[in-house]
């Protein structure tokens, strides 16, 4: 029989029973669900939720056992920076000022560069402010039919002064350039090794070498028979005036060039200093000789002896004021007369053989006395003689050791 929706109901099925343990025979558990610490409650009498805890504190550093602290040569630790690559242009040990070159930077072909830049430098320099101006100042004369100067005693004695002293003098700037393009110095460290002109030390060789010198020749003179004829002339004033200002300059000039970039650039070629001092020596004393241009032995005796002279002072007292000083009252006091004495005008820059004799003796031995007065005082002063600028760099690692 078909069962009819309507007469007979849906027969009920089975429902299974919910069994009252596992089949292992463990109790029955609820379903377990992750549970979260519970929130403290606030103390008594506070509302709200309490205070976020304590951020975590970083560890502490480790204890630095069995290590002293670091200590540095000059008391100041060193900077590093990370865009220093190039080496330290200063010494980091004590050098004398014939070595004074010798430095992380320094490298065997820069002597030779400088003294060719230099060279370069001065050519050019004589050519734009000597050679140019002559050419058109004899241009000039030709064209208007005046005559030309055919010996040195037609040229003017003032402006021939002038000229010598100024193409002398410009030797300065262009040693510091040099010095500065290719041994990245400041131009101070080529006056001495603390960095700059020590002016004090200065005006005191100065007075000393003055005082000497002077007295010397006035002796000489006395004994000679005189000082000869002296009258004024129409150029005195003006040549006085250029002896005072331009002969310390071409002085110094002379100094700046040899006792300093081509000494110390031939003495730092040499690790031992005194082999530096020796070499240096011999090489611009040499120099220092033939740029004079003499024939005469006893005048290139007097500069081989000058030359030296200078030398061993620039090594004793650490820097040029002592040179530079002997330099001036050597050569102001030798033209003082000569505004006075025209008829000598013509024989000053002779220097053909025969010009000196025996009696240049004298001078050079005034010479070495005066510099002994110097040395000595040098030593008393306490002059820095030897100086590392650059001492704190040497902590430095290579690659970081310039400022």
């Amino acid at each position: 029989m078909v069962p009819e929706p309507e007469l007979n109901p849906p027969t009920p099925q089975p429902v299974p029973p919910v069994p009252s343990a596992p089949p292992t025979g463990e109790p029955l558990m609820p379903p377990q669900y992750p549970t979260w610490p519970a929130t403290p409650a606030p103390p008594s009498g506070e509302v709200g939720y309490p205070p976020y805890p304590p951020a975590p504190q970083p560890p502490a550093p480790y204890p630095a056992v069995g290590y002293p602290p670091p200590s540095y040569p000059s008391g100041v630790a060193p900077t590093y920076s990370a865009f220093a690559t190039r080496p330290e242009p200063l010494p980091i040990e004590p050098r004398p000022y014939h070595q004074f070159y010798r430095a992380p930077a320094f490298r065997w072909w820069k002597p030779l560069v400088a003294i060719l830049l230099f060279a370069v430098l001065y050519v050019g320099a004589m050519l734009v402010f000597i050679v140019v101006p002559m050419v058109v100042w004899y241009a000039v004369l030709s064209s208007s039919g005046q005559p030309m100067p055919q010996d040195i005693g037609d040229f003017d004695p003032a402006m021939l002064f002038i000229v010598n002293n100024i193409s002398i003098a410009i030797g300065v700037p262009l040693a510091f350039l040099a010095h500065r393009i290719v041994y990245r110095q400041r131009p101070g460290w080529l006056s001495s090794v603390t960095g700059r002109f020590r002016w004090r030390p200065f005006w005191r060789f100065l007075a000393i070498a003055a005082t000497g010198l002077a007295v010397a020749t006035v002796a000489q003179a006395l004994l000679s028979g005189g000082f000869g004829e002296l009258r004024w002339n129409g150029y005195s004033l003006l040549l006085i005036a250029t002896i005072v200002v331009t002969t310390p300059f071409q002085c110094a000039a002379e100094e700046y060039t040899m006792r300093g970039l081509l000494l110390r650039s031939v003495g730092s070629w040499f690790p031992r200093p005194w082999l530096g001092l020796a070499v240096g020596l011999v090489v611009n004393a040499v120099c220092f000789m033939l740029l004079h241009g003499a024939g005469d032995p006893w005048l290139n005796a007097f500069y081989l002896l000058f030359a030296t002279t200078a030398t061993m002072l620039v090594w004793r007292t650490g820097g040029l004021e002592a040179a530079v000083a002997l330099h001036v009252a050597n050569n102001v006091i030798s033209e003082a007369l000569l505004p006075f004495q025209p008829d000598q005008w013509a024989e000053l820059f002779n220097r053909e053989a025969g010009v000196g004799d025996p009696t240049i003796l004298i001078q050079m031995g005034v010479m070495v006395a005066v510099a002994a007065l110097l040395w000595w005082q040098g030593s008393r002063l306490g002059m820095v003689r030897t100086a590392a600028p650059a001492a704190a760099a040497s902590e430095l690692p290579p690659e970081d050791a310039s400022r």
